[in-house]
């Protein structure tokens, strides 16, 4: 798969530090008096695990985190062994091969922009049954006015503000946010320009929408 070919080309491809939605769960958790102890927290579409280690290091929380690649899940792995990590736990699996495990946290980093239409139904399916009452929802996805990205390759037919160039990418509003995630209590969801490093030296430019919700 693709994701694979790259991770065996870059690897940590985003570099070491933290993504912006791992930096404004811990300033939300925090501000919040939600620090408790021992959150557990499922990271869907975990990478080679940046954000699960830095939410580990600032939160109280055993964490899985997840991967379709294998390669990725590969060098999380080899990092829980250099740092004996021993609350943190990483799987090759899609979200869909998910048990009945339930979470105080799902967490997931411009995940929601890589899937189709019928994938994002399946998410936010995957995300519902994953969640305990009063459980929380960390989600960021690229927003319309990305400057990166938006508008550049093939428009998908039959989705509004999806193109495929290198990959397929999704763009969301927060229209479509309100909607697509009605069956939570948004606490907040705004949108974060930021600039993003890459391995191969490049800096990109982004815009994207981070959320916040919890299970009502």
């Amino acid at each position: 798969m693709s994701w694979n070919r790259d991770y065996e080309k870059s690897g940590r491809i985003w570099g070491e530090n933290p993504s912006e939605l791992a930096k404004a769960a811990v300033q939300y958790l925090k501000k919040n008096k939600k620090d408790k102890e021992n959150y557990t927290l499922l990271d869907i579409g975990c990478g080679y695990g940046r954000d699960a280690f830095y939410l580990s290091d600032n939160l109280k929380c055993d964490v899985l985190g997840i991967d379709v690649s294998e390669k990725a899940i590969e060098i999380a792995m080899n990092t829980v062994i250099k740092t004996k990590k021993h609350n943190i736990m990483f799987q090759s699996i899609a979200f869909s091969s998910l048990g009945g495990d339930k979470y105080d946290i799902v967490f997931a980093s411009n995940v929601y922009q890589i899937l189709h239409l019928q994938e994002r139904d399946a998410f936010r399916n995957a995300a519902k049954k994953a969640l305990r009452p009063e459980g929380l929802l960390f989600l960021s996805a690229l927003s319309t006015r990305d400057p990166e990205h938006y508008g550049k390759g093939e428009q998908i037919a039959g989705e509004t503000n999806s193109f495929k160039d290198e990959k397929y990418l999704h763009f969301c509003t927060r229209e479509e946010f309100m909607q697509d995630f009605g069956f939570l209590d948004i606490q907040e969801l705004y949108e974060q320009q930021y600039t993003e490093p890459r391995s191969n030296g490049e800096t990109h430019h982004h815009v994207s929408w981070i959320l916040i919700g919890a299970v009502s």
